[in-house]
């Protein structure tokens, strides 16, 4: 359960609604370290089945490798 992250969860259902019915959106989910941020968005990967949901988790080591996210998510595991 998130405590506190009401408002979060309403705009993460908002989304996943507007996804729902083929409205593509974009949300930028910022924060200090250990504020939750990956906790609230395992809480909307969860919320979105039976469909599909895709995560890739970027590291710092790899904030100058272009398309290194979409390398992660596309191409198979070494």
């Amino acid at each position: 359960m998130l405590l506190g992250r009401r408002p979060e969860r309403i705009r993460l259902d908002g989304l996943l609604a507007g996804a729902r019915a083929s409205h593509s959106q974009v949300l930028v989910v910022r924060g200090e370290p250990g504020v939750g941020k990956s906790a609230l968005l395992s809480w909307a990967a969860r919320q979105v089945a039976p469909a599909r949901c895709l995560r890739a988790a970027g590291v710092e080591s790899e904030v100058d490798l272009p398309f290194a996210v979409l390398h992660q998510m596309f191409l198979p595991g070494e």
